[in-house]
């Protein structure tokens, strides 16, 4: 029997947890990335989850990280304690912190609309290949984006036999 398995669950879990944390600081160290090592260990874990060999290892850690995520406000109470602590600091740079912040809202905003709208066109493209034109209509009543009912094809009046005396 491994070492391993006579370790308890969540004490097993929590060195699955500090050895991705640690190969991800160390990955910073080592190749000087301006990412934090902390980040880099999370998506080393999740990269072991992606792949089929590896998703034990992250299985292990469950134990451990179900309670942390139960408690996740907790962790929230240093970051809070360090922005209050540099207040002055947070003040006199009011400017360009808003500026970042509201610069990459609106840079997220402008980048989920257009993905939005081109996977709407594409999916608009695969029901008409797939349907033709006996493709029924979608569910809010329209014929399609932009169209009102009735407009090109048959509509609720054309389904009801046909224009009303």
């Amino acid at each position: 029997m491994s070492r391993a398995a006579l370790l308890p669950p969540v004490l097993l879990g929590l060195v699955v947890l500090l050895l991705a944390q640690m190969a991800g600081l160390a990955a910073t160290a080592m190749l000087d990335l301006p990412v934090p090592g902390v980040v880099l260990g999370i998506v080393l874990l999740v990269l072991l989850g992606i792949l089929r060999p590896t998703r034990g290892v992250v299985r292990a850690a469950e134990p451990a990280a179900t309670p942390l995520l139960a408690h996740l406000q907790l962790l929230f109470v240093p970051p809070g304690v360090g922005i209050l602590l540099e207040l002055d600091t947070l003040a006199a740079n009011a400017l360009p912190l808003a500026l970042a912040v509201g610069g990459s809202f609106v840079l997220a905003l402008v980048i989920s609309g257009l993905m939005l709208q081109a996977l709407l066109r594409r999916q608009d493209r695969r029901r008409g290949e797939a349907g033709g034109p006996d493709a029924p209509p979608p569910a809010d009543g329209t014929d399609g984006p932009g169209r009102s009912p009735g407009h090109g094809g048959a509509g609720p009046s054309a389904a009801a036999g046909g224009a009303r005396a």
